[in-house]
């Protein structure tokens, strides 16, 4: 796929702030619509505590190994090209973390003793896409910027911990992917409506700490609409967060899981021959 990396994603920074608003349909709200699109944040809610499969360093090792791999063998140039710039829509993508969560009597923030799952989401994102439909192997994914200061749970004491204490995002407001390359895309054209299996292996910046993360990713392009859903599990003591323990009265378990669905739609971008 012949265009400038650089036009992809020169524009993000721009962005970053911004959550882009924007109904599927006219008649339709933007929740129905989002319902439709994805499985939500609160429907992956955890019902039993998280395990690593693979422990953080040795998933390090091959997140890095895969996108050396990538750099080294891009797919091949088909000639033709059917290249579409996407960008992400704020309003109906949401990215959130699914942590797990356990309880002593008479804790401070009024839940019920015992395991609970909690959620936090925000909708504050910014990214863009180029979507190769003559060969949706070289398709290509620019920087996404995710507002973390903007989380929301369902208990506004556990955000203010969060923000102030443990993940600091008053201070680090904001999550980046970046450099990313994808593994596992067929070769040949894309068929609308088709659904693909994936992976997204770039650097992840949370808490101003830079780690190569591979997200496992879904992902279909339908009547103008790309509908992605990336997941990756992680330890927050490796992005140098400070597990919480609140006096034994809240435990968190290290192991985290980062969930991102990305509704994306045709950009203004135009490629750029390379030269």
């Amino acid at each position: 796929m012949k265009f400038h990396r650089s036009h992809l994603v020169g524009s993000v920074g721009l962005v970053a702030l911004v959550a882009v608003g924007f109904n599927l349909f006219s008649l339709v709200s933007p929740v129905a619509a989002q319902d439709a699109l994805y499985t939500t944040c609160e429907e992956l809610k955890l019902t039993e505590p998280l395990t690593l499969a693979v422990p953080a360093t040795e998933a390090t090792a091959e997140a890095t190994t895969a996108a050396e791999t990538v750099v080294a063998t891009p797919a091949a140039d088909t000639g033709a090209e059917d290249i579409v710039f996407l960008s992400v829509v704020g309003d109906e993508s949401e990215a959130c973390y699914l942590a797990s969560e356990k309880f002593l009597d008479n804790n401070m923030m009024k839940i019920p003793a015992g395991f609970n799952g909690a959620v936090g989401v925000t909708k504050t994102i910014a990214g863009d896409i180029a979507l190769d439909r003559t060969n949706v192997a070289n398709s290509q994914i620019g920087n996404i910027t995710i507002n973390i200061s903007e989380f929301k749970s369902d208990n506004d004491r556990r955000d203010g911990f969060i923000r102030q204490r443990f993940l600091e995002s008053n201070q680090y407001p904001f999550a980046t992917l970046s450099n990313a390359v994808i593994t596992g895309l067929p070769t040949g054209a894309y068929v609308d409506g088709t659904e693909l299996k994936f992976q997204i292996t770039g650097t992840l910046n949370v808490h101003g700490t830079d780690r190569v993360t591979t997200f496992d990713a879904t992902g279909k392009f339908t009547d103008g609409t790309l509908v992605v859903t990336a997941t990756t599990d992680l330890n927050m003591s490796d992005f140098g967060i400070t597990v919480p323990d609140i006096a034994g009265l809240l435990t968190v378990d290290d192991a985290t899981r980062l969930v991102i669905n990305l509704v994306a739609r045709e950009a203004s971008a135009e490629a750029t021959p390379a030269s």
